[in-house]
């Protein structure tokens, strides 16, 4: 059986919408999830990963990979670059950053891709990614950003109709003419019908647990 470890930046019900996905996917795999239930907030008071606060990552990922994984999946997108210098430090380990998959996607098909959040810690790795994949591939590939202002705190009050609300408001102004819109962090997976719903089906719209679920069940042979 399969092993797949997920690292999480806090808690809530993420984690289950992740295990869903990937289990609808890869079929019996055997999962382990790690979090620090208060990291993704001091990352975003601290307005990026510090020192003190890579540590912390660091220390996820140690306790991630004494589950002898067959892949570690860091769900934050706000940690892109601390998973890849940690993957680069263990090269023993498999590990990826869950929005990888989407992001390579957009950088090969796309002409015009937004990248969409609710934190704005995850806006400027999430477009770099993209970036750094379509220079990879020889494209010339525009990206752009938002962050719907308000979301994240209506989501973590539990008020999802509202953080709805706000992230199709901020689509509709920013990402409307774009081909390929990424919704940038794993949780933004529960607007997805929404943004279709406001869109139409003139964007692909991409959202991380389901795009690598997929990149999963191909790398891993489920």
């Amino acid at each position: 059986m399969k092993r797949i470890t997920c690292v999480y930046t806090g808690f809530g019900g993420l984690s289950d919408i992740v295990e869903k996905i990937f289990l609808d996917a890869c079929g019996d795999v055997c999962f382990h999830h790690i979090a620090d239930s208060g990291l993704i907030e001091d990352i975003l008071s601290e307005g990026g990963v510090t020192p003190l606060l890579e540590k912390r990552l660091f220390a996820l990922f140690d306790a991630a990979a004494t589950t002898q994984p067959d892949i570690i999946v860091s769900t934050c997108s706000s940690i892109g670059e601390t998973t890849r210098k940690y993957a680069a430090m263990h090269p023993e380990l498999r590990m990826m950053s869950i929005d990888e998959p989407m992001a390579r996607y957009a950088a090969i098909h796309g002409k015009k891709v937004a990248v969409l959040a609710t934190l704005a810690t995850t806006v400027e790795p999430s477009a770099k990614l993209v970036s750094r994949f379509s220079a990879e591939a020889g494209r010339d590939v525009s990206v752009v950003s938002a962050v719907a202002g308000g979301a994240f705190d209506a989501m973590r009050s539990g008020d999802m109709a509202h953080a709805a609300e706000l992230v199709v408001q901020t689509a509709k102004a920013v990402c409307s003419d774009a081909d390929i819109i990424l919704l940038a962090q794993a949780s933004m997976a529960n607007f997805r019908q929404a943004l279709h719903e406001a869109l139409g089906c003139g964007v692909t719209l991409l959202e991380s647990p389901s795009t690598c679920a997929q990149y999963l069940k191909t790398e891993l042979g489920c």
